[in-house]
């Protein structure tokens, strides 16, 4: 399962919030359930800032190989009634210290097909270090990618990161993803800290996390702050 956990370490550092507990590494399958005050995919708000509730669930196939599907589903008044559901296959190792991850997700949105896509990844990491670069081969942003660098560590009990994500459109402008003002370069920081908490047979981890965009023409007060807690099983 450590294999399975580096892929969601990836893709929670995309803006996925999801983990899967420490004690859940002798299973073959693991899971979680968690709410947040708000959905921030990529420094990106979606549905309009409505709370959202998140959860996955993923297996360990074996050989390095392994599968996941993750979804979220928006609440409120302000809620659009989208519900996403991401699929994720994977494979991953280490070489020489080096970890490694690659992969395909497959993005699915309930009452809004027209946003599905397909992206492919590749990624790295070295201590607390690590870089994975996305590339949408379909759907609604074909050929538009993405790059996020990434650093972890644990102090005094609570796990802190910090993320650096990168807008890399095919076309400057006419991406379906990411802000019209935003060009070719950083997008966004992300400013994270939690803490795990055993619940019984269960883990509980608080979160806060605040993306702060980094792009020329960013709405005024735009850093966005998502509070959220995430049950581990």
């Amino acid at each position: 399962m450590k294999k399975l956990g580096l892929t969601l370490a990836m893709m929670m550092s995309a803006g996925f919030v999801a983990a899967i507990p420490a004690q859940a590494a002798d299973s073959a399958v693991a899971g979680d359930i968690g709410v947040y005050s708000q959905y921030v995919w990529r420094g990106v708000q979606q549905d309009a800032g409505a709370s959202s509730v998140q959860g996955d669930l993923g297996a360990d196939i074996g050989g390095g190989l392994s599968a996941n599907v993750w979804f979220a589903s928006s609440t409120g008044a302000a809620a659009s009634n989208l519900t996403e559901f991401d699929f994720t296959v994977d494979y991953s190792g280490e070489a020489g210290g080096i970890s490694y991850s690659t992969g395909v997700i497959a993005y699915t949105y309930l009452n809004g097909a027209a946003g599905n896509a397909t992206e492919v990844y590749l990624g790295a990491g070295a201590g607390p270090i690590s870089a994975t670069y996305y590339y949408a081969v379909g759907g609604s942003w074909k050929k538009d990618a993405y790059l996020d660098v990434a650093l972890a560590q644990s102090l005094g009990g609570f796990d802190l990161g910090a993320d650096f994500g990168f807008y890399l459109p095919s076309t400057v402008g006419a991406s379906a993803i990411y802000p019209a003002t935003a060009k070719k370069g950083m997008g966004h920081i992300d400013l994270s800290i939690s803490k795990d908490v055993t619940v019984g047979d269960a883990t509980m981890t608080p979160s806060l996390m605040i993306s702060t965009p980094q792009y020329s023409g960013k709405p005024k007060n735009a850093n966005l702050i998502v509070a959220g807690v995430n049950f581990a099983y």
